[in-house]
């Protein structure tokens, strides 16, 4: 009894183990998916948020996949129908004369059938064709998922690019504008004669580049804008209206936190999109394989039916109308080879699709540990950079109470607010670079929390 007692009680404590492995793993990956999910940009920037939620409906990429969907849904269906029952009829309404009788007429005949068919047994080969319609949908639902996945990453890609642009631009209008004080000034001083024409033209030269730079600054992000346009089926005018002055500061994974996300790696290997579409694949190159080897196989169906006929009697013709039911084998003896080459062909097709399978896995690991090293270098980029901004924010401060008391020039400060202006176009790319990664390794590991939103909504 003792020893009975015993072993239920080990069994127990062993079953609360392993139940404590799995929710501490459990709780590992959800607290690492909230991480990730919380840091995607489009939670700093509202802006973005609108432009990802309208891009999700008004995008063409989203609306020519949501047509590809439907028509998979109808094969499907076609798919599905050779197991279902199959009623026909044939209706023929003729013109007859008997020219065998001297008094015949032209007379009306109608003729008709009407017949109820069922496949009985097909061995297998009916249920696999089913599954293939089933697998063309699956495979194309993850096909829509990524279509939005990649929409919601270039997206964001593309609005951070433009965020970065408009940075630069007012970097190259300040730069302007300093370059056309120094020209006037100069100008001045050489009214005064206390300046030289070749100083006044070297000024002259550089306020030329400064407005050539601007253009090109301009260009680009109005570039940028429009090539966001036509991604995501919003108006420019929208896009530009709701534009931030720079990518807001965030806080920034550190590196053991960034080190956790690679215990993800292995529970999410299978949950690659391109890794699920390469073994539905599989699965269905499997199937083709099945109906293959069945094709030579008798077939089983049952036949239901009411039909006219006609029957000649002593040069007389009477139409007789029966109910038949019965049993039909259909079984193709030899097809000229055409199912050997099935076979071939299924077989190759299997072969070279469970290499494309593993293929995916390895190009999927490898691009999460590639994005998962680029996510670490962006990170420590950004935290010196931001930290580099600080210092010249600060040093700028200082710069201008100096300047204030006479303790430092006119060009002291302006060096400073040009060090200060550069810093903060560099911490705004770094910003957007690390924002990049963050959205890139989410995406990958299928927590794409916006993509994902957009997915539910469609299947409710």
């Amino acid at each position: 009894m003792l020893e009975r007692i015993s072993l239920k009680l080990i069994g127990l404590l062993r079953a609360l183990f392993a139940v404590t492995l799995f929710s501490a793993a459990t709780a590992r990956t959800y607290a690492s998916e909230v991480k990730l999910s919380e840091h995607l940009p489009e939670n700093s920037i509202s802006g973005l948020r609108a432009l990802l939620e309208a891009a999700m409906t008004e995008a063409e990429s989203i609306q020519l996949r949501d047509l590809v969907e439907r028509d998979f849904e109808g094969r499907k269906i076609v798919a599905k129908s050779a197991k279902n029952p199959q009623l026909r009829t044939n209706v023929t309404l003729r013109k007859e004369q008997d020219f065998e009788r001297d008094d015949s007429e032209i007379s009306d005949r109608l003729l008709y059938s009407l017949t109820l068919s069922k496949s009985l047994f097909h061995w297998g080969a009916l249920e696999a064709n089913r599954a293939k319609g089933n697998l063309n949908l699956e495979i194309e639902e993850l096909k829509t998922f990524e279509a939005y996945r990649t929409l919601a990453l270039d997206i964001r890609k593309k609005y951070l690019a433009i965020l970065v642009a408009q940075k630069d631009a007012d970097l190259a209008q300040r730069n302007l504008e300093r370059a056309q004080t120094r020209v006037e000034l100069e100008r001045e001083r050489l009214k005064a004669g206390t300046a030289s024409t070749i100083q006044v033209y070297n000024l002259e030269v550089a306020l030329n580049s400064a407005e050539l730079d601007l253009m090109k600054k301009k260009n680009t992000l109005a570039d940028q804008i429009d090539l966001l346009a036509r991604l995501s089926g919003v108006p420019s005018e929208e896009i530009s209206s709701g534009l931030l002055s720079e990518i807001p500061r965030q806080a920034i994974l550190n590196a053991s936190e960034i080190a956790s996300i690679e215990q993800l790696f292995d529970e999410r290997l299978n949950q690659g999109l391109s890794v699920q579409t390469q073994a539905k694949s599989l699965e269905f190159s499997e199937k083709d394989l099945h109906i293959s080897n069945q094709r030579l196989k008798p077939k089983i169906g049952l036949s239901v039916g009411l039909t006219q006929y006609e029957m000649d009697e002593i040069g007389r013709r009477r139409a007789e109308e029966i109910v038949y039911a019965g049993i039909t084998i259909g079984w193709s003896l030899f097809d000229g080879r055409a199912t050997r080459g099935n076979k071939i062909s299924a077989m190759a097709r299997i072969e070279h699709v469970k290499r494309q399978l593993e293929s995916a896995k390895s190009t999927y690991e490898f691009n999460l540990q590639r994005t998962k090293k680029l996510l670490d270098l962006n990170a420590r980029i950004l935290e010196r950079d931001e930290e580099a901004l600080n210092q010249a924010s600060n040093y700028l401060h200082d710069t201008k109470k100096d300047f204030e008391t006479g303790r430092a020039s006119p060009d002291d400060l302006e060096k400073v607010e040009i060090a200060f202006a550069t810093q903060e176009v560099r911490t705004n790319r770094s910003r957007s670079e690390y924002h990049n990664a963050l959205a890139n390794i989410s995406s990958l590991l299928g927590f794409d929390t916006f993509a994902q939103k957009f997915i539910d909504q469609r299947s409710q």
